[in-house]
């Protein structure tokens, strides 16, 4: 079943060369059984590729684990026996041409943990039977043509660490059965048409690093929960409504990149930005903000780029004492 199932789905992307890694004509050979998986996504061997664990029957019987189709320009939509391959754990479709929606039998792949379809032109709705899926890790579907709200079924996958879904259509407010996600680290989530306010539940993230909300039709304010959070990145623009402060960010010392921009923040700029060590991009531009410029920002020896245009600060514009500063 697993061979013609993987030859069926060869076929139907359009790949002739059916097992590129190997020449004995049975998949689960050759280096699809020979190479660690640990780092699977970077592996730079064979492509398209899979990889099989032939552990089960004491060593007699394999399934395919991971399967790689990655940048090889095919297109048309994706062929209904990949849902037959319900021991996969990493899929990589991206930077493809596919098209059509992702099926309801996708939630026959439930010890998925890492799936990849981004930069491709897949459409329609999600399907709740994502919600299936507990083991997910890692999910990306960016750079597509989706369209309706995140399935609250989404809740399920308290496993998450990883959402990356940046210009993929989605829309609608994100639901509250999301605040399950526990330990969830990186949401890239740009350039979309998600709704509503932030939700003040991603201030109890506690593992967030890494929250990218570009160019969303969100309202403000910036959720106060913030301050609980440890973040290195953080990218929120184009707030509706609400006025937002930047008292949440005091205590966020090992921020490299903030973004802030057109966000309608009244407030100044902290007295203690100079004890954000690691600070190498701020963008405060389009906002609200008055009073000084702390002089400890120019003495930054990582902040390479500063943008604080179009907002209501006075004062003399300190000394640039850092040579690292490039764009001003």
């Amino acid at each position: 079943m697993t061979v013609s199932a993987l030859d069926s789905i060869f076929r139907g992307l359009g790949i002739d060369n059916i097992h590129p890694w190997n020449i004995s004509g049975w998949p689960c050979s050759g280096s699809a059984v020979d190479i660690d998986t640990s780092d699977f996504d970077s592996f730079t061997g064979p492509n398209p590729f899979i990889k099989c664990n032939c552990t089960y029957n004491n060593n007699t019987l394999c399934h395919i684990t991971h399967l790689k189709v990655y940048a090889k320009d095919v297109g048309g939509v994706i062929p209904d026996e990949l849902w037959t391959l319900t021991f996969l754990t990493n899929l990589n479709l991206g930077q493809n041409y596919l098209t059509g929606p992702l099926s309801p039998s996708i939630g026959n792949l439930t010890r998925m943990q890492y799936f990849t379809v981004g930069i491709n032109a897949l459409s329609g709705d999600l399907p709740k039977e994502l919600g299936k899926m507990t083991d997910m890790r890692s999910f990306a579907i960016g750079s597509n043509n989706f369209s309706g709200p995140l399935p609250s079924e989404l809740g399920n996958w308290t496993k998450l660490e990883q959402l990356y879904i940046d210009s993929s259509g989605v829309s609608g407010e994100i639901p509250s059965t999301l605040a399950k996600l526990q330990n969830m680290a990186t949401v890239w989530a740009s350039d979309t048409e998600l709704t509503g306010r932030i939700p003040d539940f991603i201030g109890s993230w506690s593992k967030l690093t890494s929250l990218r909300f570009q160019g969303n039709s969100f309202d403000g304010p910036i959720p106060s929960s913030f301050s609980n959070l440890n973040l290195t990145d953080l990218r929120i623009s184009g707030l509706s409504n609400g006025s937002s402060t930047l008292a949440f960010m005091k205590n966020m010392k090992y921020l490299s990149f903030l973004e802030l921009r057109n966000n309608n923040i009244s407030d100044s700029i902290p007295s203690n930005i100079g004890e954000f060590r690691s600070l190498q991009q701020l963008d405060l531009s389009f906002n609200n903000l008055g009073g000084d410029i702390p002089d400890s920002l120019f003495n930054l020896s990582s902040l390479a780029s500063l943008f604080l245009g179009n907002n209501k600060l006075n004062g003399t514009l300190p000394a640039q004492k850092s040579t690292s500063l490039l764009n001003m």
